[in-house]
């Protein structure tokens, strides 16, 4: 009794000294790019991974004082550094599991971003320990330390009966962040391209090392592909924007394609014409009822799965399989489309970009026969149809 006691003052001091912190914070403006100050104090968790450095940047760059929070090393935040002034961007360690760490990365702070998902299975987080724990105790200590707002980043195809055991968990991750911080805005990005994504590139990697690319059943799932430039916009306009609070967005591309469409815009781009697209078929419409999951693509999902939960990441081996590791129906069983009920990008004035725009830029490096050698067929495919 006497230690909870003492958490509740501990957390109650906390909280009233932050409020100090914030209302001295928002005080002044100064403009001038990266040497401006905007007067907020933004905490970015999740910050290492792909769109977590693009938030960082769209924040910095305007002058706001970013704390960087961090699992693993503090070299691991180097790079973020640079993108603020001096002092500006501010590296702090924090551990999922451990409300104190988190009170300390998110007591001074106006705005609070969770970007954190992880896609893998390590020995200290499963896909619920990450997705929904994490969340949970984010949401939880930032109530408890008065944090103003609380931007929860999730995913488009987020569903409690979802086939894909990352995107029930995405669902029930939303839901525990409501369920501590009802006023908490919800942001549910598609597949998310860019030149670090583990979408394209992973495609091209498997043309370029093992000559094939393997998917699950008939690949006609549709995909709305979003720019990760794009979603990193939206979210720093939430940022400044108080008004959004409590809404929830999907944030989609322009144009939607089967996930086979996309295989194939890969192949012709990296010029991998005669690299085939091995596809384990779906027979589900000629097995009798009740038998479906004895679908050959079933079968296989399972799998590989197994295989991808087994074998350590950091083991050398086979490409990770495409979408989550160890969680194939996660891309190979779902549609990754707006729904169009809930505001999307026109929220934000931001036009997104189409993946046809963006993707032959950072796909030359898999071009078979270097960059210059790229010459689509003759027939006119490279496009999407």
């Amino acid at each position: 009794m006497a230690s909870v006691g003492l958490r509740r003052l501990a957390v109650a001091s906390r909280a009233a000294a932050a409020q100090g912190r914030r209302h001295m914070s928002i005080g002044k403006v100064i403009h001038g790019g990266r040497s401006s100050v905007s007067g907020l104090t933004v905490t970015v968790l999740g910050c290492t991974g792909m769109l977590g450095q693009y938030v960082v940047n769209k924040l910095g760059r305007v002058g706001t004082q970013v704390v960087v929070a961090y699992r693993g090393q503090e070299d691991d935040t180097l790079h973020l550094r640079l993108m603020g002034d001096l002092g500006m961007i501010v590296p702090m360690p924090f551990h999922g599991r451990d409300p104190d760490s988190i009170a300390k990365v998110v007591e001074r702070s106006d705005v609070v971003i969770n970007l954190v998902g992880k896609q893998e299975l390590t020995r200290n987080f499963n896909f619920y320990g990450a997705n929904v724990e994490t969340a949970d105790n984010i949401a939880r200590v930032c109530k408890e330390v008065g944090v103003p707002r609380l931007i929860h980043v999730s995913a488009l195809a987020a569903d409690v009966n979802s086939s894909s055991e990352w995107l029930r968990r995405k669902a029930e991750g939303e839901e525990a962040v409501k369920n501590w911080f009802p006023e908490a805005t919800i942001v549910r990005p598609s597949i998310i391209f860019g030149d670090e994504d583990k979408f394209l590139n992973l495609m091209a990697k498997w043309y370029q090392i093992m000559g094939i690319l393997p998917m699950y059943g008939n690949c006609k799932n549709k995909i709305q592909p979003v720019y990760v430039d794009d979603v990193a916009e939206a979210i720093r306009s939430i940022v400044f924007d108080p008004s959004h609070d409590g809404k929830t967005f999907e944030l989609a591309g322009p144009e939607v394609h089967t996930l086979r469409e996309i295989a194939e815009f890969v192949r012709i781009k990296t010029n991998r014409i005669k690299t085939p697209i091995r596809s384990f078929p779906d027979l589900t419409a000629y097995l009798p009822e009740g038998m479906e999951e004895y679908s050959p693509h079933h079968t296989c999902i399972k799998v590989s799965d197994f295989f991808y939960r087994m074998w350590p990441q950091a083991l050398p081996g086979a490409p990770a399989n495409l979408g989550i590791r160890g969680d194939a129906n996660m891309l190979f069983s779902n549609d990754w489309v707006a729904s169009g009920k809930l505001p999307g990008f026109e929220a934000f004035r931001v036009k997104p970009i189409n993946m046809q725009s963006i993707a032959p830029e950072y796909l030359r490096h898999y071009v078979k026969g270097g960059q210059f050698n790229n010459e689509e067929s003759h027939d006119g495919r490279g496009t999407m149809t």
